[in-house]
């Protein structure tokens, strides 16, 4: 339509100096475009091909698009696990006045954020800048140099409001695109480049050098002095789950480079933060599957939605955490946690669950009791009341719901135990479970029958990787060959189906069209392939992690070291992406540093420490302003300045040689150490001046090259490792 002016108007327009396109023909006009969505990469995506609107891909092809028209991008950057963003979108089909409004000014476009997770780290930026907190779905208006020219985020609107919004949203672009284009796209352009200068990485030499082991030293301690008995928190910071800082917690209470007290608060933090985890209402206490996050400064109000991710790394958690605090139910939880999702996710190609319409509604994922006596009888009421912590008056916290919303609803929580609850009735535990299990299976079915889910099934190389993490310690933490090959053949599928040597990793797979990794996709897999062959001293998995490493940093590395998320070739938004802002989640920069760690301990390749130096510069600067920095990160300074290395020498495949393996990758040593096998290979470094084997098998603990002790049996190496690593 914009391109249906008169001859005169268009001539006009094209002399006007304020016209960034004077001069240049409309070569696209609206008609010409049809809808793509049929071969869009996830299934939200294809679901949006019956549309009205004719959404464009989100690719490179936009941008010539956007130039030919002459017109303004209008994209809808979508979250899968937000319901708002499927409401949104098909609302903005149906109305006809919006739809008429975007197709008229716009290229239209919908960005799903678990295809390009880079531009929602955008919007993140887009949204702070203006003050707003981030809520998907947003609009952003792009020129068509790929540069922001407006963003609004919406969130769960409808009807009027959401009309309204869009509307004036769309008329102040207008306006701005009509009175001059030149400024709208130079302007645009200009505060981009402001951006990436806020972006960019400080990573100049420091004025007062510090080490890996002062930086775990000083911001464990500061995590956790955070904690807080009282509300059984790190102090009020909701958002996202906090994984890598229990695991963190975790591992600062084994370690020698800590006071007995700080250990003593670390352990504590890391316990009851988990514990608080597990009963919360972030884990659905009728599946035992987990929310993706908590939408209050506790674990009250959750997102009622999952994603693969998160059930992930919240298992590898449990596992982990539970072998490093001695607390057999948070392992056995995390067990639990990995089959479920093996079985109710995995088998199944399940990405993320999310609810449709209005999950708070009494009844789905809140209760009030008046639904209650609909579903259970008096007895069941009351072995409700205590199973879930239930109050008639509800019992959400007032903090978390100062306007009322939830008045008189409750979160269901699992505080306590069938044995707990049994003694409290004073009835026998076998017919107390029994009850639980029936009540659980009412509210469920209940459930079930209010509400739908809607799946999606596009699983990311990241999503399998993080199961292949979680797999791997189930393996090491039971020794269970079965678990092993379970373990090896998910690092198979991620071989087979998204890495082709000498083109690269794929995010995901769709078809025949391959979605480029970005680079956190990467290093995950590198370290979970790396972690595999610490479990089994196999080479072959050292070689693929080796080959990834190499062909990400050659392909995402710039002249600062700290690798971009995407290659420039790969950006439709010309601005290089740092994953470096993460505080309780994982960035980056942490899961690289994680990984490249350890491969710099077994290769010595120069590039890796040069990348490792670039972290802790950079980690130290941004860190003085920040009590909390980077979490992921400062776990990988545990394994210190220069690397703790187990050497394994004699037969790995003796039963000896196997229990050597299985010991060292205790998550309470693993964490602190890597492991090689003595046996000379081109990808590894050279050893010398060490003892000569002892027996079947034997163990040699170096550091810097020096040995530190050589090992023959089970108990002394047990005996050692303690010593070194937590000073016992």
């Amino acid at each position: 339509q914009l391109a249906s002016c008169s001859d005169e108007k268009t001539t006009e327009k094209k002399n006007n100096k304020k016209d960034f396109f004077s001069g240049a023909e409309i070569t696209t006009v609206g008609g010409d475009f049809k809808n793509e969505m049929a071969t869009g990469e996830t299934n939200f995506l294809k679901s949006l091909s019956t549309h009205q609107i004719n959404w464009q891909k989100w690719d490179h092809k936009i941008l010539e698009k956007a130039k030919n028209s002459q017109r303004p991008i209008f994209a809808l950057l979508c979250s899968p696990l937000i319901s708002a963003s499927r409401s949104v979108v098909n609302e903005l089909n149906g109305n006809q006045d919006l739809r008429e409004m975007i197709s008229r000014l716009g290229v239209c476009t919908v960005i799903d954020s678990s295809v390009n997770p880079e531009i929602a780290s955008l919007g993140h930026q887009l949204s702070g800048e203006a003050g707003l907190g981030t809520t998907f779905p947003m609009i952003i208006w792009f020129s068509h140099k790929g540069a922001p020219i407006s963003s609004i985020p919406l969130g769960n609107i409808s009807g009027r409001e959401l009309e309204v919004n869009v509307l004036n949203n769309a008329y102040v672009v207008e306006e701005v695109w009509s009175k001059s284009s030149r400024y709208a796209v130079e302007h645009s352009q200009s505060e981009n480049e402001k951006r990436q200068l806020r972006l960019e990485p400080n990573i100049g030499e420091l004025e007062k050098p510090i080490t890996r082991k002062e930086l775990f030293q000083t911001r464990t301690r500061q995590l956790a002095s955070l904690y807080s008995s009282g509300d059984k928190n790190l102090d009020f910071i909701g958002g996202l789950i906090p994984s890598n800082s229990i695991e963190l917690l975790a591992l600062g209470s084994h370690s020698a480079s800590l006071t007995d007290e700080v250990r003593k608060q670390s352990r504590e933090a890391a316990k009851e933060l988990t514990r608080e985890l597990t009963s919360g209402a972030l884990k659905d206490q009728l599946t035992g599957s987990y929310f993706y996050a908590r939408r209050s400064s506790d674990w009250t109000l959750p997102f009622f939605s999952k994603d693969l991710n998160s059930q992930a790394k919240i298992a590898a958690m449990l596992i982990k955490v539970g072998v490093l605090l001695s607390d057999k139910q948070f392992t056995k939880q995390g067990l639990e946690s990995l089959e479920i999702l093996e079985t109710e996710w995995l088998a199944k190609g399940i990405s993320s669950k999310i609810p449709k319409n209005t999950p708070d509604v009494a009844g789905l994922f809140l209760w009030d009791f008046r639904t209650l006596k609909k579903i259970l009888n008096q007895d069941e009421i009351k072995l409700a009341s205590h199973l879930f912590s239930l109050d008639p008056s509800g019992n959400i916290p007032l903090e978390t719901d100062p306007i009322g919303k939830f008045f008189n609803l409750n979160s269901l929580r699992g505080k306590y135990s069938d044995q707990e609850i049994a003694d409290k009735l004073q009835l026998p535990v076998e017919e107390t479970s029994k009850s639980v299990r029936a009540i659980k299976s009412k509210l469920l079915a209940h459930r079930r029958e209010q509400f739908e889910i809607t799946t999606e099934r596009t699983l990311t190389v990241k999503d399998l990787a993080l199961v292949l993490r979680a797999q791997i310690l189930r393996a090491n933490h039971t020794g269970s060959p079965a678990h092993l090959d379970v373990a090896k053949a998910t690092a198979t599928r991620i071989l087979s189906s998204y890495w082709k040597p000498g083109e690269g990793l794929s995010r995901i797979t769709a078809d025949t069209k391959l979605v480029p990794a970005r680079c956190q996709d990467a290093m995950a897999v590198c370290r979970s392939l790396n972690e595999l062959y610490q479990a089994t001293l196999d080479q072959r998995w050292l070689k693929f992690a080796t080959e990834i490493a190499d062909h990400t940093i050659q392909k995402y590395s710039f002249s600062g070291k700290v690798l971009n998320e995407l290659t420039p070739e790969e950006q439709i938004v010309p601005l290089r992406q740092f994953s470096v802002k993460m505080i309780f989640g994982e960035s980056t920069l942490g899961t690289s540093d994680q990984t490249l760690s350890r491969l710099y301990a077994l290769t010595g390749k120069k590039i890796y420490a040069t990348i490792l130096d670039a972290h802790r510069n950079y980690i130290a600067r941004q860190a003085k302003n920040m009590v909390v920095y980077h979490t992921d990160y400062i776990s990988s300074c545990a394994l210190g300045d220069s690397a703790l290395m187990a050497v394994l020498q004699g037969d790995k495949t003796s039963e000896l040689g196997k229990q050597f393996i299985s010991a060292l990758n205790n998550p309470k040593y693993l964490s602190f150490l890597t492991i090689r096998s003595e046996l000379a290979d081109p990808l590894l470094t050279p050893l010398s001046g060490l003892p000569t084997s002892k027996g079947s098998a034997s163990v040699v603990l170096t550091r810097s090259g020096k040995p530190l002790g050589q090992v023959s049996t089970i108990e002394e190496l047990t005996e050692l490792l303690d010593s070194v690593i937590s000073g016992e």
